[in-house]
């Protein structure tokens, strides 16, 4: 008896980057743009890891709406920038407490666009 070996194989841990949708949650009805966005991920990243942390690669990719953005770091960091983004709350410049939650993450863009629970939902 002969095992059939699989015609493909992909494994995720190869990739180079993975992918977050992150909110910022505060009481603040200040505008924010990408730049302040950059700023406060990578002021997270400082608190939770020191200096590596801030000097993490984190590309801001995408914004939407008025609180939510989309963001690419290396896939071998992206569990010290999930805890990190998770963790540190911090002051808004007009002195409100804000923290930044995770909505989303993935090792494909594409796994960012639509989860599975929303984009077949079946119900009317």
């Amino acid at each position: 008896m002969t095992t059939a070996t699989p015609a493909f194989k992909s494994t995720i841990s190869k990739q180079p980057f993975y992918y977050f949708t992150v909110e910022l949650q505060t009481t603040s009805q200040a505008p924010v743009d990408s730049r302040q966005y950059q700023g406060y991920v990578q002021y997270a990243l400082k608190q939770w890891v020191g200096d590596i942390g801030a000097g993490m690669s984190v590309d801001i990719l995408d914004t939407r709406g008025t609180r939510v953005f989309d963001i690419r770091v290396p896939f071998d960091q992206h569990k010290q920038v999930w805890q990190a983004l998770t963790l540190t709350p911090f002051k808004m410049p007009d002195g409100t407490n804000a923290r930044l939650q995770v909505l989303r993450g993935s090792a494909f863009a594409m796994g960012l666009a639509a989860g599975s629970r929303h984009a077949f939902s079946t119900s009317q």
